[in-house]
């Protein structure tokens, strides 16, 4: 297996595999409470995301990705045409029909572990070499990759994005909505682990970027463990 095949299979492995993390759990079949607190959290994500991506932009030498970076920040901030705007727009418009107000979802603070990986995002974008910080920002996008299905141990039938699992999940419309942008995290996280395949030239390089993706794999774990903990201090004010 390449590079990129190794970073999917550690996907699987740690997120969908047979014993699956809570936040993954609940993901795939989420009550009121849990469905508020991931986008309330995941707005709090999306505020590192590009500053994260701008780091890379300013330390590759390589044009190509510079333009895939631009090109992934447009879907997510501009336009998507399956949104009508960007998907921050609609994390933010989904959140609102979820019950939350936009003003507390600007407001955040996220909760403690969401912020400790936040942290750990942001200093992996200062400390790290691009190719390495590339793979672990859009390491966070393979989460939703469709061709998760196809690596042994997958354990779920759909993906998050998956139009058969949206229908029944139980999510609001403006929830399905956000989560059938994820399909595009398959052509975004392809096309950036095969950027980090073909610039990680040496064992060295290829070792250092499994290191960080596997760390930003963990602020990952981070993330879904806020998720749930949200979730849970919510429950009393979204019933199921």
């Amino acid at each position: 297996m390449g590079l990129a095949d190794d970073m999917r299979q550690h996907v699987v492995d740690t997120f969908f595999g047979p014993e699956p993390p809570e936040g993954i759990r609940r993901l795939f079949a989420p009550d009121r409470a849990f469905q508020a607190a991931l986008l309330f959290e995941h707005w709090q994500f999306l505020q590192g995301f590009p500053r994260w991506v701008g780091s890379i932009i300013a330390g590759t030498p390589h044009l190509d990705v510079v333009q895939y970076e631009v090109d992934n920040l447009y879907g997510e901030l501009i336009h998507d045409a399956t949104a009508e705007h960007g998907h921050y727009a609609l994390v933010l418009d989904a959140g609102v029909e979820a019950g939350l107000s936009r003003e507390e979802i600007l407001r955040g603070p996220p909760g403690p572990k969401m912020a400790r990986a936040i942290d750990d995002w942001y200093a992996i974008a200062r400390e790290r070499p691009w190719v390495e910080a590339m793979a672990a920002v859009h390491g966070t996008e393979m989460l939703a990759d469709q061709r998760l299905k196809e690596r042994p141990g997958y354990r779920y039938p759909y993906q998050m994005g998956d139009e058969s699992f949206l229908r029944g999940s139980g999510y609001s419309p403006k929830g399905r909505q956000f989560l059938a942008t994820t399909r595009a995290d398959t052509e975004h996280a392809g096309r950036a682990a095969a950027l980090v395949e073909r610039y990680a030239v040496d064992a060295a390089t290829r070792a250092a970027v499994m290191e960080t993706f596997r760390r930003s794999m963990r602020d990952m774990g981070l993330y879904f463990e806020a998720l749930v903990e949200r979730a849970d201090a919510w429950r009393g004010r979204f019933p199921p």
